[in-house]
């Protein structure tokens, strides 16, 4: 894993011939590096001292080797210990190993810590170690590569559950473009019984995501998933000809941006989720395209996007085909513009 590291660092201080690199990575040995196996024997401290001291020693191990959030990291991966190595649907929460101070870790607890300790000093995402991940009103599976949902996220769902009419007995159709984990489109599903989903995602990984997410939520029979690629020229035969409403969390980082990015998604998410071109609206003028000719006039694409879209997208849309106009701008809990609402006239 070492050289993994240092040969994916080198190839981002030498520019972006990194993001092939990370790619290759996320897609080829993440797999090999979910177990993070050791050859080393877990501390003896782990099975003789209480949880709070050893809450203390993995926040001190992980905080020397420049993890970030060592605090946190520490208080999730101790909790996830409590569980069965092969438990990967019971939602874990950072203060959960609070309820057993008391106790101290067996040797298979131990074990299992020393391995996702191990996992986080590799720089793997604390939610691909728990397996899962409170988002919103519900709790999903998360599994690399697939693009990990981030806070800021949620406000979509609101922002779409806020602009749907009140319940009339009739459902209402939306499409959602790159549902990744499935997390916008279930949060809405659960929100809302009279609610159907249709979700088009390119990665099969991804799509394979939502679909498990969907039965183990039980939503699976409100949502439609279609495997493809949104882009100019590509005809979708499973879409409904209208739809009340479109959104998407698409790929919007611009691409000078991208060697900036943390190890924790260079090196286990796929960058497919996030690279959206040289102004980071490859992937959104598309969804605009085929938005215009599933939404009726007055129809709404909801979209996160990067601070800078707000400036750069409307001169570009006199370019496509349907009419669209901005119907507003929202800012997220960070104070940046994150969301922009469109309207087709």
């Amino acid at each position: 894993m070492a050289n993994i590291m240092s040969r994916a660092l080198a190839s981002q201080r030498s520019g972006f011939k990194r993001y092939s690199l990370a790619s290759d990575l996320v897609n080829s040995t993440v797999r090999q590096t979910v177990n993070c196996s050791t050859n080393s024997n877990p501390s003896l401290t782990y099975t003789t001292t209480s949880l709070t001291k050893v809450v203390s020693q993995v926040q001190d191990k992980l905080a020397a080797a420049g993890v970030p959030e060592p605090e946190l990291s520490a208080n999730y991966l101790v909790s996830r210990s409590l569980l069965s190595s092969s438990d990967k649907t019971t939602p874990v929460l950072a203060r959960d190993w609070s309820r057993e101070e008391a106790i101290s870790l067996n040797q298979e607890q131990a074990d299992l810590l020393d391995s996702l300790v191990q996992c986080r000093l590799s720089r793997m995402p604390v939610q691909y170690i728990l397996g899962n991940w409170d988002f919103h009103n519900i709790t999903i599976k998360v599994r690399p590569p697939v693009f990990i949902p981030r806070p800021e996220t949620e406000e979509l769902v609101d922002l779409v559950l806020s602009s749907l009419p009140p319940p009339c007995g009739e459902h209402i159709h939306l499409l959602e473009i790159g549902p990744g984990t499935g997390a916008v489109s279930l949060a809405i599903l659960s929100a809302r019984q009279d609610v159907r989903i249709t979700c088009v995602e390119r990665s099969l990984a991804a799509f394979e995501l939502t679909r498990d997410n969907a039965a183990l939520l039980g939503l699976e029979d409100r949502l439609q998933l279609v495997q493809g690629k949104v882009e100019p020229g590509v005809e979708f035969s499973d879409l409904a000809d209208k739809y009340h409403m479109v959104f998407s969390n698409p790929p919007y980082i611009l691409r000078k941006d991208l060697v900036s990015l943390a190890p924790e998604i260079f090196l286990y998410e796929d960058l497919r989720a996030l690279d959206g071109g040289a102004e980071g609206l490859d992937v959104i003028l598309p969804i605009l395209e085929l938005s215009g000719a599933k939404l009726d006039s007055g129809g709404l694409v909801m979209l996160e996007v990067d601070p800078c879209h707000p400036h750069l997208l409307p001169s570009k849309l006199d370019s496509l085909h349907s009419k669209f106009v901005v119907d507003r701008v929202k800012k997220d809990f960070r104070d940046k513009e994150r969301f922009m609402v469109l309207r087709k006239i």
